[in-house]
């Protein structure tokens, strides 16, 4: 070979080589050209090199939310008319995906039990610690969230709601637990384990917060 033509094969050589580092900046790894592996094909054609891309940052999908909050999940009526804490607690642990199974009456025993019977929630008295400490306690184990509680108006539950989080909600002239939707126009969505109760239904409008207040309301931080 003269040296005319080794210059001219070094010269093709440079050129693939930086058609190659172009096409990696580009991110134009496999495949037909302009592609690094088939410019690699080109320098030596005995290398048939196997092509296989870098996992970028970029590539990666983001996380779901770590907490995510389904507030449609159903809420089936309750059996016994001692249990609508354990209810609340259990379709809320479902609404973030945390339930125990796939059998609803089955994860409700399984609540009661993890609440603390009979010492926490019985027959006679229902949930005995009406701040409901003992569902935000379970409420945690299950999906390390943090929560918060307080004894609220309807308007600071409300604008809690519209957040987008769950809850549980409690009123002392109700002494009945709810699950939290969201909002419903001006009214309150709630998961009710016993609809039509003291005529409550699927929403709590402000008039029916204060025939059944004071309330004790449990919400989800984001």
């Amino acid at each position: 070979m003269s040296p005319a033509d080794e210059i001219g094969q070094l010269q093709q050589q440079q050129s693939l080589l930086t058609s190659a580092l172009r096409a990696m900046l580009e991110g134009h790894w496999c495949g037909e050209p302009p592609s690094v592996q088939a410019f690699v094909d080109a320098l030596d054609t005995g290398l048939h090199p196997t092509c296989v891309p870098p996992y970028r940052t970029s590539d990666i999908p983001p996380p779901p939310p770590e907490h995510a909050f389904d507030p449609a999940v159903s809420m089936p009526a309750q059996l016994y008319d001692w249990t609508c804490s354990a209810c609340s607690l259990e379709w809320l642990l479902r609404a973030y995906q945390s339930s125990y199974g796939g059998d609803i009456y089955t994860n409700r025993e399984q609540t009661v039990y993890d609440i603390g019977y009979p010492n926490n929630i019985s027959p006679t008295y229902g949930l005995h610690d009406g701040s409901g400490a003992q569902l935000r306690r379970v409420f945690t184990e299950r999906t390390g969230a943090e929560t918060g509680q307080g004894w609220l108006t309807f308007d600071q539950m409300w604008s809690i709601a519209a957040q987008g989080n769950g809850g549980m909600l409690s009123g002392v002239g109700w002494y009945h637990w709810v699950g939290l939707r969201g909002t419903d126009g001006d009214a309150l969505s709630i998961a009710n384990s016993a609809p039509g109760y003291q005529n409550v239904w699927g929403v709590l409008d402000r008039a029916s917060w204060n025939r059944l207040g004071p309330f004790s309301c449990v919400w989800v931080y984001p």
